[in-house]
């Protein structure tokens, strides 16, 4: 009996953490609209390999000081991030992202006009594109 309430359990954890968030339940990190004082820089993100990577480039992101938000999003291709104006300059964006790469990963970023990521193509073969990535 114990080792079936064992099993019970870890295949439900497992099951919640593979599934994602559950329906209706609010965003990590949502955007908020540029204020007054706020700028808002959309970056194109090469270099990754699935949606994992959107928390190490989020981290990134926010680690850098004057940093309000980072939507980071593998689906668009890229990060929207409100910024404090003219505290932050889009370079150190781009290195931020650079630097979030580790040893299997390498991240490129580069500043594009706002409004301008869109959804993958191929959602479809997107398990596989993952290979196809490595070799770029």
């Amino acid at each position: 009996m114990k080792t079936t309430m064992f099993l019970v359990s870890w295949i439900v954890i497992g099951s919640m953490i593979w599934s994602g968030p559950l329906e209706g339940a609010a965003p990590s990190q949502e955007v908020t609209p540029a204020s007054p004082t706020g700028e808002v820089v959309t970056l194109k993100i090469e270099g990754w390999t699935c949606a994992s990577c959107e928390k190490e480039i989020r981290r990134a992101l926010l680690a850098v000081s004057e940093v309000k938000s980072a939507d980071v999003s593998y689906t668009r291709g890229g990060a929207i991030v409100v910024i404090e104006a003219g505290r932050v300059t889009p370079d150190q964006l781009v290195q931020a992202v650079a630097s979030a790469g580790n040893i299997l990963s390498s991240y490129r970023a580069s500043v594009v006009p706002n409004g301008t990521l869109t959804g993958k193509a191929d959602e479809q073969g997107g398990r596989w594109n993952w290979f196809g990535n490595l070799f770029k």
